[in-house]
This record gives C-alpha cells, structure tokens and sequence, in this order.
C-alpha cells in the first residue's frame, strides 16, 4: 500500500516529465536545427508520464512496489521548479541552443543517475515492459544529445 507521500512523490515524477515533455516542445520550436531530436524526446516524455501513471495504479493495486528510496518530494519539486525557469528563460530569448542541449543532457543523465526508474518493482509482465521502456528510452535521450551537443559545437 502506498503511504502519502509516496503518492505525492508518484504525482511529482508523472508532472516532471510532462514539464519536460513542454520544454522540449518549446525547444523544437525555438531551435529549428534539431528540432526532430525535440519532438522525438518531447513525445517520448509524455509516453513517460502515461507510464508513470500506470504505474501509480499497479502501485495502488499492489502489483508494483514502489521504493523511492532517499529521494524527497521537495528534490523531485526542485527539478521541476528549474525546469520552469529554463522554459521561461527560452521564451524569452535568454537560452541558446547550446544551453537548451547542454541542460537537456544535463537533465536526462540526473534522471539517470537518480535511478528514478529503479524504485519501480514488479513480477508484472505490463508493468516490467514500461519500466525497461523508459530506462532504455532514457539512455537513448542521453546519446542522442550528447550527439547533437557536439554537432551543434562543431559549427560554432
């Protein structure tokens, strides 16, 4: 059974993708060079938070045990909170697409190293599947960036 806070914490993870997943569409937007990697990752972030959702109600129905391990709510609101700021920052002209690249990568290998996909357990073969999906996803966000980081580089 999930406890308060585990729920809130479900719910701030869910909402952390889908602010990523607005960042990366305005990226696409404002960043037209590689704006087939935004949209890529942008339509992946939301595939994420559906999971997450599901996820939530494997959870609430105890087929997925959900170990958050140290990870606090206001760490996951703080990430959320800077996510805001740099759609901000894009919008209003004040990011390049070095620094949208940059924090992208920077964003994608902290969820990595977070390991936020590993609090997810589960025997389910549904559940199993979503978790393999993001985490794989994940690193192939990583690789992508890192690729268009450089190219993006290269040209200056």
């Amino acid at each position: 059974m999930l406890k308060d806070y585990q729920k809130k914490l479900l719910e701030l993870l869910e909402q952390l993708e889908l602010e990523v997943s607005n960042l990366y569409k305005l990226f696409a937007e404002k960043f037209p060079t590689q704006k087939e990697l935004w949209n890529c990752l942008h339509h992946e972030e939301i595939k994420h938070a559906a999971y997450i959702n599901k996820l939530t109600s494997f959870a609430k129905e105890d087929l997925v045990i959900f170990d958050e391990k140290m990870t606090k709510t206001y760490t996951v609101q703080s990430v959320i909170n800077d996510i805001k700021d740099k759609y901000n920052k894009t919008e209003n002209n004040q990011y390049n697409i070095i620094n949208a690249l940059s924090f992208t990568l920077s964003l994608e290998q902290s969820i990595i190293e977070h390991k936020f996909y590993d609090y997810f357990s589960s025997k389910n073969p549904e559940a199993m599947t979503m978790i393999k999906e993001i985490k794989g996803e994940t690193f192939m966000h990583e690789a992508k960036v890192k690729e268009a980081l450089e190219a993006e580089k290269n040209k200056n």
